[in-house]
């Protein structure tokens, strides 16, 4: 009896020791795993500090794409960036700041050869195509920016900026349908530039001779930045098409106190002055335009002539 009880009780022992020793293998092992991590991170807050550095310590393009290739080099080579998708966040954000650099220096093949790059690393991250997208419309390949917002906000269906741009192409094609879908998208989610977005919107709808709604987006504008001089002079054209004079001569008032050079204002006040029969007031700010614009950098001068060459006779009339 004594025996069966001993040997039991050194199986009961054995299979304790087991047990103690499996439960310390894992605790070593997720120990290990733990401060690998921790590691990892350090060296990520690290190389994401050295990107941000670069922006801040160097001036000339040549010299950040430079220095952000060779971190892109150290990254690929770090052995402690144990995640593969961390690992690859990190190249993403590299290659995308040499996509930019080149971007600025309007070297468009280069910027779209790392938007690719940015791509073939994570295909399943909306910011390459969007990217990509952004420098086919400045080449103004309309179709094939079209195409890589369209797959960015399939990845990402609330990518803002991507319905914002998006909209850019089809307000300026004249689907103003589909501008107003992608502008209204835009507003739900609330972006930054949200002022830009109520802009875009109010002349779309003014495209569409929707006035009353394009009145209402330019004083969503005013209400979020009261001192908007396109807001002012945007809704004013809205207001002379209606035929609201007073609300548009306001609204240009408004807009010239904020820039006394601003010739748009001075234009539109011109014609709602002609349109009063006020010629003397529409004269000075016709001659005003001549002399803010005395090399007709923008275009004014054969339709301010042909106004001041009609109004002179009626306002001596008057």
């Amino acid at each position: 009896m004594i025996k069966i009880i001993n040997a039991t009780l050194q199986i009961f022992l054995k299979s304790r020791l087991a047990i103690t020793i499996l439960m310390f293998s894992a605790c070593v092992s997720s120990c290990g795993l733990f401060d690998k991590e921790i590691k990892q991170d350090k060296h990520i807050a690290e190389f994401r500090y050295r990107m941000n550095r670069i922006m801040d310590s160097l001036d000339n393009h040549k010299e950040r794409i430079k220095a952000f290739e060779k971190i892109i080099e150290n990254i690929e080579a770090d052995e402690d960036l144990i995640t593969p998708r961390k690992k690859n966040i990190l190249l993403v954000e590299g290659n995308t700041f040499i996509s930019n650099e080149y971007l600025s220096l309007e070297n468009y093949k280069k910027a779209i050869k790392y938007t690719n790059i940015i791509i073939g690393i994570d295909s399943t991250s909306p910011k390459g195509f969007y990217n990509r997208g952004c420098i086919y419309q400045i080449l103004d390949e309309d179709s094939l920016a079209i195409l890589d917002y369209n797959k960015a906000l399939k990845l990402n269906s609330d990518y803002s900026d991507a319905y914002y741009n998006r909209g850019i192409i089809y307000e300026e094609s004249g689907n103003y349908d589909k501008a107003l879908e992608d502008y209204n998208r835009a507003i739900k989610l609330n972006p930054s530039y949200i002022i830009d977005v109520y802009t875009n919107r109010g002349n779309t709808y003014l495209a569409k001779e929707a006035y009353d709604k394009a009145i209402s987006d330019y004083g969503k504008v005013l209400s979020i930045d009261s001192t908007n001089i396109k807001a002012y002079s945007n809704r004013a054209g809205a207001y002379i098409i209606q035929k609201e004079y007073d609300k548009a001569l306001i609204d240009c008032n408004k807009a010239i106190a904020l820039d006394s050079t601003n010739i748009n204002a001075y234009k539109k006040r011109a014609s709602i002055f002609e349109a009063q029969k006020e010629y003397g007031e529409a004269l000075d700010d016709y001659g005003k335009i001549l002399t803010l614009d005395p090399h007709d950098k923008f275009d004014t001068h054969e339709t301010v002539r042909k106004a001041i060459k009609k109004l002179r006779p009626l306002s001596k009339h008057k």
